[in-house]
């Protein structure tokens, strides 16, 4: 008799239930199984989106599209056309030429994905001339548009919430005549408007592994700790971290080689941002093209009160000096003078990480005058000694 007849239906009540749910789980384990080695065999993305350009201006006729196009699958990094009379596009003959050099009469549809690093509102900016059109995952309805061509550059703005992770873009433009230009921006949490970077942009549209998941800044006192998250490495040389005070002139503050494969966590402490607003990016040098960056992220460093303490009081002739963390290489110099002014002790300190220093002046019992001079500036205290 077939086993399988026999396990349905010749066992009693609860070993058919037990069988049975043995079967479900065991199937439950099959679709894990293969769910979990399709997302391992996902290839690594690659930056950037597809641009697809075609003869003629679409004319907000989103059809147009179904057609064959003159110029496929061509790499751009991301979507910064500025509004221009040259072509900066670089469709060359597919265009129409009213005046020497600059296109008209042509379109383009770009697409990939986009990587949310961090869950929460975003608002996207399209700038355009002439149409554009902005979607985002399937959606049928236009998360921003610039509709028709009697008017120059202009900019629709388009509000959502997205969860961390990949999302499908796809971005719909035409040029009729005049000037042309297509520039695509979002702002979002700890994200001020920029340009979307092709560091979480990806050319193609089905399952991939993302490089860069993840991407912190945590402000401790006067330093900022970077840390971010990739998925997967590819042709990866170093990331670079970098800082700027107004989010467009960046200096380097740190090169990190990269481990290679994946998944990886990095981390560095920035020991001396300015006071203020400071913006961090990653440059992912890489050998098989031009670098990659991450969004530029903002973070808040609020000065902290400078506070020099000494204990325990009173004291036996030795104390414990402390003073906030001043970063690496910081140093202070302490002198302790006699009431008439007189130097009777000095000591060098290392003041970079905020640890006490056990002070031991050898004094006699008496009220003295202690000076701690450090790169922002000498701090007083009166020092009352007393076996």
């Amino acid at each position: 008799m077939n086993s399988l007849y026999a396990l349905l239906f010749y066992h009693p009540p609860q070993r058919l239930l037990a069988a049975r749910r043995g079967l479900v789980l065991l199937w439950w384990g099959v679709l894990l199984l293969g769910a979990t080695a399709a997302a391992a065999q996902a290839p690594v993305g690659t930056p950037g989106l597809r641009a697809d350009y075609y003869r003629g201006y679409f004319n907000d006729a989103l059809s147009f599209f179904q057609q064959p196009a003159a110029i496929v699958n061509r790499p751009v990094d991301q979507l910064n056309f500025p509004q221009a009379e040259t072509d900066n596009f670089k469709v060359g003959a597919i265009a129409v030429y009213n005046a020497p050099g600059n296109p008209d009469e042509f379109s383009g549809y770009f697409q990939g994905q986009l990587y949310v690093l961090t869950p929460g509102q975003y608002s996207f900016y399209l700038g355009s001339d002439d149409a554009a059109y902005l979607w985002l995952d399937a959606g049928p309805q236009a998360l921003a548009s610039n509709k028709g061509d009697q008017q120059g550059f202009r900019e629709a703005v388009g509000t959502c919430t997205l969860t961390a992770g990949l999302h499908t873009l796809r971005v719909a433009y035409g040029e009729h005549g005049g000037s042309q230009g297509l520039v695509l921006q979002y702002s979002g949490p700890n994200l001020p408007k920029q340009l979307i970077p092709n560091g979480v942009l990806y050319s193609q549209t089905g399952a991939i592994q993302p490089t860069l998941s993840e991407l912190e800044l945590t402000p401790d006192q006067q330093r900022v700790q970077v840390r971010w998250n990739v998925v997967a490495e590819y042709n990866c040389e170093a990331y670079v971290v970098q800082r700027s005070t107004d989010g467009v002139v960046f200096e380097t503050v740190q090169r990190q080689a990269c481990v290679g494969g994946g998944p990886h966590t990095y981390e560095f402490l920035d020991a001396k941002p300015a006071l203020g607003q400071n913006y961090y990016r990653l440059e992912q040098l890489r050998s098989d093209r031009s670098p990659v960056y991450s969004p530029m992220l903002a973070v808040e460093v609020k000065p902290t009160p400078f506070v020099l303490s000494l204990y325990p009081v009173p004291n036996n002739g030795t104390f414990y000096l402390q003073v906030p963390p001043l970063g690496p290489g910081s140093m202070g110099q302490l002198k302790i003078v006699d009431i008439a002014g007189h130097l009777v002790f000095q000591q060098s300190l290392n003041l970079e990480d905020g640890q006490p220093h056990f002070i031991k002046p050898g004094l006699a019992v008496g009220i003295y005058r202690l000076f701690l001079s450090t790169e922002r500036g000498t701090y007083s205290r009166k020092l009352s000694l007393d076996y």
